[in-house]
């Protein structure tokens, strides 16, 4: 008994194995044309949402850090905005703070949190590592509920009960609550 004839094997490989010269360098001009569209289209979308580009650069990891950048810089805005309308609210004396809220376009009650995360995070000693990991308005306003030592503890060892200060930047507003 012999053995039949099997086909030769198909070869199978990268685009470029068995091309010529010239058609690696087509696939090259098609890959650079599909670059610069990417490129192009990212620039449209930062240009149309007044976007600058760090470093004029459309690299993800530039952007990202950005973006990082910028929540922390909110989370340190939104303290001191709260900080801003709790002198406010005693500078302008009994009921005339609800007009200069009016003025300034905020509710009462969103003044009012902004006014108690300020207090809150301002009883903490060094609130730069927790400002970092909350990263967004919202999960401050839900730190609140943290009382002055959690908080202290927090900053100091970096967890408060089962909650951890690496895993709050991680976390959803949802886990958090």
């Amino acid at each position: 008994m012999g053995r039949k004839t099997l086909a030769p094997a198909e070869l199978q490989g990268p685009d470029f194995v068995g091309a010529t010269p010239p058609d690696m360098a087509a696939q090259e001009v098609r890959v650079r044309q599909t670059l610069d569209q990417q490129e192009s289209h990212v620039r449209t979308v930062a240009a149309q949402l007044g976007y600058q580009l760090p470093a004029d650069c459309i690299d993800p990891d530039l952007i990202q850090r950005d973006i990082a950048a910028n929540m922390r810089r909110s989370v340190e805005a939104c303290l001191e905005v709260g900080r801003g309308l709790g002198v406010l609210k005693v500078a302008c004396g009994h009921g005339n703070f609800l007009a200069r809220l009016d003025v300034l376009g905020l509710d009462r009650y969103v003044a009012a949190r902004f006014i108690q995360a300020a207090t809150k995070f301002s009883n903490v000693p060094s609130t730069a590592h927790l400002t970092k990991a909350i990263g967004n308005q919202t999960k401050l306003f839900e730190m609140l509920v943290l009382d002055d030592g959690q908080l202290e503890e927090l900053e100091l060892t970096g967890q408060t009960g089962e909650l951890k200060l690496d895993d709050i930047s991680t976390m959803s507003v949802k886990e958090l609550r």
